[in-house]
């Protein structure tokens, strides 16, 4: 078996181990954090619908080209089976 590179070991090492929680008292009430400000934004979209209509215009005789070439070559191999078997 080979031995562990030192890029994965150090990956490990990297992770913090999961601290234990705390015992909370009988008398706390839970804490509700606030959410956080650090939120994602939002990718606003530029290209109105007519755009993505004429962006996406060839797609349609393009996927079904490859699922003709796919399926040819999926006969072609079962052909070739049987011959050879």
């Amino acid at each position: 078996m080979t031995k562990k590179s030192r890029r994965s070991r150090l990956k490990y090492k990297k992770r913090s181990s999961p601290k234990p929680l705390a015992v909370k008292e009988a008398g706390q009430s839970p804490q509700v954090l606030p959410p956080s400000p650090k939120q994602a934004p939002v990718a606003k979209s530029t290209a109105t619908a007519v755009e993505q209509a004429t962006l996406h215009l060839n797609l349609l005789p393009e996927i079904k080209r490859s699922l003709t070439i796919g399926a040819v070559l999926l006969v072609l191999l079962i052909v070739l089976y049987f011959l050879l078997r």
